[in-house]
């Protein structure tokens, strides 16, 4: 019986890592992209970005964008709950 529960266990977190690993890495993130780039002209209101680097991770996504001006921002994006909830972005401009 107890071999019987860790199997479950076992195979529920198999689930929820894969599970996780589609949501956040293969995905279409056009959204999130798209909440980047907002969060981006919200740090530096007069500049359009020329250059856009993204990295994607199981817990968040993180962006680089090259402006107009010469500024960079820099903007992370991330769940509340690791694979559940709506992205939430914060930028930092460099």
């Amino acid at each position: 019986m107890g071999q019987r529960i860790g199997l479950v266990l076992v195979i529920a977190l198999v689930a929820l890592v894969a599970f996780t690993v589609y949501q956040n890495v293969f995905s279409d993130d056009a959204a999130v992209r798209a909440m980047a780039q907002s969060a981006a002209h919200d740090a530096c209101k007069d500049c359009k970005p020329v250059r856009i680097d993204g990295k994607r991770g199981v817990l968040a996504e993180s962006f680089e964008f090259t402006m107009t001006n010469g500024a960079s921002v820099a903007v992370s994006c991330r769940r509340p709950y690791i694979a559940f909830g709506a992205y939430a972005c914060t930028a930092t401009k460099r």
